[in-house]
């Protein structure tokens, strides 16, 4: 039997790789770990976003 695990998806902050800067992004959480969403663009130079660094997810206290 598998888990089922709760998916989630939100905004948050991403490091862009190719233009070096945090940026918004689409987050999607499966389980504890956050990714950015696939065919997530950087809003700044238009590249993928898709191996970006999650910076922030917001949590409610």
């Amino acid at each position: 039997m598998m888990k089922n695990l709760m998916e989630r998806h939100t905004q948050g902050l991403a490091h862009c790789p190719i233009c070096t800067h945090t940026v918004p992004a689409d987050i999607d959480l499966k389980g504890k770990v956050p990714r950015v969403a696939k065919g997530s663009k950087c809003p700044r130079c238009g590249s993928s976003l898709e191996v970006a660094v999650v910076v922030q997810v917001p949590e409610a206290a």
